[in-house]
């Protein structure tokens, strides 16, 4: 037997599986930091598209919402010349309920609905004042976005609605009354029209309350009124609700990595979110290291 020969045989193989191991250490070594630096510029790309998009959905939100403030106030305009006759004048608006899906009513100074539409004994002759509601705008003159409740005419029905008030000031410059117009979150409206696009193909958009802690509607109709969790459980939301917008990591109600992006809506300072799952977006990475591999 040729020792020698047997023992250099050896020492080849043992350079050349050292050579391959240190060769492959290499390559792993250089997919790990590439999938690193890779994950951080996509989650920075990623995060200023959602951050762009969420400010787009944000924006058509606070326009509509001030187009529907405008036409109330228009309304509210023309009821002053006429403050006995509302009825007819609600009746007569032509788009009402492309604007307001849940119908409209006028009251007088105290809070008392004087007239409604659609025209019911359940509506005419209610106290708003009295549930607490349209204080800002008898009291304080002011155009309000409410913030999402029950709908104060049929509460047996839990139907929950956002109303949209303005007061009625007659030429002296004194408040004789409201108006009113309610939209059902329930039932089709423009937010859905907004919202209710995924974002990508797994995300979503909620438009969220902050004082309330509340989502008002979503992408998932089954989320509407839905409560958030308390302060302390997840970081970044309370960073949003708080009034920061931007981007961040966080975990979803169900316990997935999701990317989410926040931005305010000024004239109600709600805010939208959008919410992408981390699987989806980095997806990409995955299949970059499937193929090295």
């Amino acid at each position: 037997m040729n020792l020698q020969g047997f023992a250099w045989r050896s020492i080849k193989t043992k350079v050349v599986f050292a050579t391959l191991g240190i060769f492959v250490l290499c390559i792993w070594t250089l997919t790990f930091y590439a999938s690193r630096f890779l994950r951080e510029d996509m989650e920075k790309l990623l995060g200023e598209q959602q951050f762009s998009m969420v400010s787009l959905v944000a924006h058509q939100v606070n326009h509509e919402l001030g187009e529907r403030i405008r036409t109330l106030e228009q309304l509210a305009l023309q009821a002053a010349t006429r403050p006995g006759d509302m009825q007819s004048q609600i009746a007569n608006w032509n788009d009402l309920y492309d604007r307001f899906n849940g119908g409209a009513f006028a009251t007088d100074a105290t809070g008392k609905v004087i007239a409604a539409l659609p025209l019911s004994d359940e509506r005419i002759g209610v106290n708003l004042m009295e549930q607490g509601r349209l204080t800002a705008t008898l009291q304080g003159g002011q155009a309000v976005i409410g913030e999402p409740s029950i709908n104060p005419f049929t509460p047996y029905s839990n139907e929950p609605v956002i109303i949209i008030s303005v007061p009625v000031w007659n030429r002296h410059g004194q408040i004789i009354g409201a108006l009113g117009g309610i939209i059902s979150l329930t039932e089709s409206n423009f937010l859905d029209r907004i919202i209710r696009s995924h974002y990508g193909k797994g995300g979503a958009y909620l438009l969220i309350v902050p004082k309330q802690r509340l989502i008002a509607t979503a992408t998932n109709k089954q989320r509407v009124m839905e409560t958030l969790p308390p302060p302390g459980i997840n970081p970044l939301l309370d960073r949003f609700l708080q009034g920061k917008e931007g981007v961040g990591v966080t975990n979803n109600r169900l316990g997935q990595n999701i990317l989410a992006a926040a931005k305010i809506v000024p004239i109600a300072g709600w805010f939208v979110t959008s919410q992408m799952l981390a699987s989806e977006a980095y997806a990409p990475i995955r299949e970059m290291q499937r193929r090295m591999v």
